[in-house]
């Protein structure tokens, strides 16, 4: 009867999540009218026209398949180095090399994530970059983790191995 249960319950789980994942990847919250244009949570006071939203979707789009290469290859790099630290005894030299390599691949996704916001800057106006500016230049437009904090951090944040932590060493 339990392998009965056990098994109705992995099959359940297998399709739930083949579900789950069918979906894709999706643009997630953000994206309607001035969201998820790359200025957090600015975008929305911007009273951005139809044209510079659309230009801005065209501008992400061309981002997003651009990105996908390098996304690629930074997951094949991690899940090298991955496979290096799994070994019995990992050549520093061989781990030192893949960590640079990794690092390489990030910094080719910076660099295009820079170089999208400043393209995406150039589609607003003078006025809309200004208030672009001063809300950027405000720490409270961040939430919490950005600005300022009254008193000390709270239960959580620490460095120690409480519940549900993974040692990543």
């Amino acid at each position: 009867m339990k392998k009965m249960i056990i098994a109705v319950l992995g099959i359940a789980l297998l399709v739930t999540s083949g579900l789950a994942l069918a979906q894709g990847w999706g643009r997630g919250p953000g994206m309607g009218p001035g969201g998820g244009m790359g200025f957090g949570p600015c975008a929305a006071n911007l009273n951005l026209t139809a044209e510079q939203i659309k230009e801005m979707q065209d501008l992400r789009t061309k981002h997003f398949a651009d990105m996908g290469p390098l996304r690629e290859k930074l997951f094949a790099r991690n899940a090298e180095l991955r496979s290096l630290w799994a070994q019995k005894d990992p050549k520093q030299e061989d781990l030192v090399n893949k960590q640079k390599e990794v690092n390489e691949v990030r910094t080719q996704l910076q660099t295009l994530a820079t170089q999208h916001r400043l393209e995406l800057r150039k589609v607003l106006t003078p006025e809309q970059q200004t208030q672009l500016q001063s809300c950027l230049s405000n720490p409270e437009n961040f939430g919490p983790g950005y600005g300022k904090r009254g008193g000390g951090f709270g239960p959580g944040r620490g460095m120690g191995m409480g519940p549900g932590t993974c040692p990543r060493w």
